[in-house]
């Protein structure tokens, strides 16, 4: 299974560490999993347009389907699997959605290209309410050399509440980050790029100026942060300033990592650090790294975190404000609520998804789905 290579490639089976914290059964609220589609051929990310009922799936071979009106289009919105590089960790991994895209149309995507580099581009619908979207309206946007392994490609996209579009990228691949991309800031890769590309000038992108190592020699400015191993999943919390990263372990921990959108030029940590434990590999030194508020064993059936997003809906109130996510490997659906900067409320909750758990989406009021690499997905709802 493709994604199956994606994310087992980057954890292996291996040992918790004392102290995990107890995950309990809420008593507060049921939760179920409502079908919306079906027959998708490995669908690995969902978004919407703003105040845009419609969904739209990214297929990892290259299209993005619409959900409009509970129905699944029979065409694709677009569809680039000419040129993408489909297999294992590579392919279509994420599409956003411009903050104006009602009046300018815009929209990103972030794919493995058939050299086995990332590109992220930019399209335009031909209506901020088409179904359709010409290929032929490709503008790059930044190419990110990924040499030597076909893993750990990252694959975000988003636009934050300050306006500019961040990028997650994996580390480049292979065990233990060889060239120790992760950590040297003058490489694009195991880092969180923030870009603006609205710029004044006719250049695909602008570096922000509040970039935290803007004009720092042997430092690339589009780095707002680093020390990251594979960050597959990020989201933004609609009702504060925070990004919530799910940072994909190698042997033994799986992370959650969230933090203010200011201050930046964070150091999450890989590879000296491994979740909360030293690695060994270099100097563990604590000190300036920021470490994750949740971690977990890889073990236990557990194999990779799949980040998701803080439920700012209005259909279940009683869980507003509760941060979920996943295991691609043990396909449960997790949760907890952040309070001072800890994790607590830790949640497992009693859906059986029977499904390997690829990624969450988020639509434009807020509600929330899971998103099965077997091809379907499904929108978190109140149990009757």
């Amino acid at each position: 299974m493709k994604i199956a290579a994606l994310l087992l490639a980057l954890s292996c089976s291996g040992n918790g560490g004392p102290g995990d914290p107890a995950i309990v059964t809420p008593s507060n609220v049921d939760l179920a999993l409502q079908p919306i589609a079906t027959g998708l051929s490995s669908p690995v990310h969902l978004a919407s347009p703003p105040n845009d009922s419609r969904l739209f799936i990214v297929e990892q071979p290259g299209r993005i389907r619409v959900v409009q009106n509970g129905q699944l289009l029979a065409t694709p919105f677009l569809d680039i699997t000419a040129k993408v590089l489909d297999g294992g960790e590579q392919g279509l991994l994420s599409v956003a959605f411009h903050p104006q895209y009602a009046t300018n149309r815009h929209f990103y995507v972030y794919y493995t290209d058939n050299n086995g580099d990332i590109l992220i581009e930019r399209y335009t619908a031909t209506s901020a309410s088409s179904n359709t979207a010409d290929p032929a309206s490709a503008s790059p946007i930044i190419g990110i050399p990924h040499p030597g392994n076909s893993n750990h490609n990252g694959g975000q996209l988003a636009f934050g509440p300050d306006g500019f579009l961040y990028i997650g990228t994996g580390d480049g691949g292979s065990g233990n980050d060889p060239p120790n991309n992760a950590q040297n800031r003058n490489v694009l890769l195991g880092k969180i790029l923030r870009l603006d590309v609205n710029p004044a000038s006719q250049a695909a992108y602008s570096i922000p100026q509040t970039n935290p190592f803007v004009d720092q020699p042997g430092t690339r400015g589009e780095i707002w942060a680093y020390g990251l191993r594979n960050p597959w999943r990020f989201s933004f919390d609609r009702g504060s300033s925070t990004i919530f990263i799910g940072d994909v372990g190698q042997n033994s921990r799986e992370e959650i990592d969230a933090v203010a959108l200011t201050p930046s030029g964070r150091n999450f940590g890989w590879k000296i650090m491994e979740g909360s434990q030293c690695r060994g590999l270099l100097p563990c030194n604590q000190s300036g790294l920021t470490l994750p508020v949740h971690e977990y064993p890889t073990s236990d059936g557990n194999c990779a975190v799949t980040g998701g997003f803080v439920y700012r809906g209005t259909a279940v109130p009683q869980i507003a404000g509760v941060y979920f996510f996943s295991d691609y490997c043990k396909g449960e659906l997790r949760s907890f609520r952040l309070v001072s900067g800890d994790a607590t409320e830790l949640k497992v909750w009693p859906i059986s998804t029977g499904a390997t758990i690829t990624s969450f989406g988020e639509d434009a009021s807020g509600e929330l789905y899971l998103i099965s690499h077997g091809g379907a997905v499904s929108k978190i709802v109140r149990a009757p």
